[in-house]
């Protein structure tokens, strides 16, 4: 387990669901009270890295964990309506912006798949 630490946002990683390249491009995770979270990269460069990050049930990680849901599609219509839009500028922590999920950026709709 490793800690996913946005500016405000602690998470607990549980699990890594797929990799690119070695590195983790959805994760589920928990937090201090114990929700569930599910972790996806957006596409970015080294000098801005990005990540989705949404409140989830424990019934929708399961689905993606086993590739019945796109990760994308889950974090899309988590159940409170708003993700967490994690980012690093520079190798610097930026404040996380709170976003509807309606407000998702353009291509996160995208189908994620899981790595086989």
């Amino acid at each position: 387990m490793y800690r996913f630490c946005g500016y405000g946002l602690e998470l607990f990683v549980d699990e890594v669901l797929a990799r690119h390249r070695g590195t983790p491009t959805v994760s589920c995770a928990t937090d201090a009270t114990g929700q569930h979270w599910l972790i996806v990269a957006l596409e970015s460069d080294l000098s801005h890295l990005s990540w989705v990050c949404a409140p989830v049930s424990s019934h929708a990680t399961d689905l993606v964990r086993t590739g019945h849901t796109p990760a994308a599609e889950a974090v899309a219509h988590c159940p409170s309506g708003w993700v967490e839009l994690v980012s690093v500028v520079d190798g610097h922590s930026v404040p996380d912006r709170r976003v509807a999920c309606a407000d998702l950026p353009a291509g996160f709709t995208a189908p994620i798949r899981l790595a086989s």
